[in-house]
């Protein structure tokens, strides 16, 4: 996952700003990467605190984030939480979360 998933240079978000700037409008330029959750469904109930991973479309599921730039390289990701996790939880368990004033600073 280290060689894989890496945090853009500042080239890389120079492009992606350009990008959100032309396919969207000037005021976003600096919005320049997207985050998304995602359930991915489990077959059945845990047996270990099975409750847990029960979500709110009421399926047992695990819980992820993908954070990509706009050409959907992923840049960090968040995984191994309970389907019944808020996504505004599980984004903090990304390094853009915990580590933002360094990697979404503005110049």
């Amino acid at each position: 996952m280290n060689k894989a998933v890496k945090l853009p240079t500042e080239l890389e978000k120079e492009e992606a700003k350009k990008w959100v700037e032309k396919h969207s409008c000037r005021a976003w330029r600096d919005r320049w990467c997207f985050v998304n959750g995602t359930l991915i469904p489990l077959y059945a109930r845990p047996y270990w605190y099975g409750e847990s991973y029960f979500n709110r479309k009421c399926h047992y599921s695990l819980n992820i984030q993908i954070i990509n730039l706009p050409n959907l390289r992923i840049i960090d990701f968040s995984y191994g939480h309970t389907g019944s996790m808020h996504d505004s939880s599980v984004w903090g368990g990304t390094k853009i979360a915990t580590e933002h004033d360094q990697i979404l600073r503005r110049r």
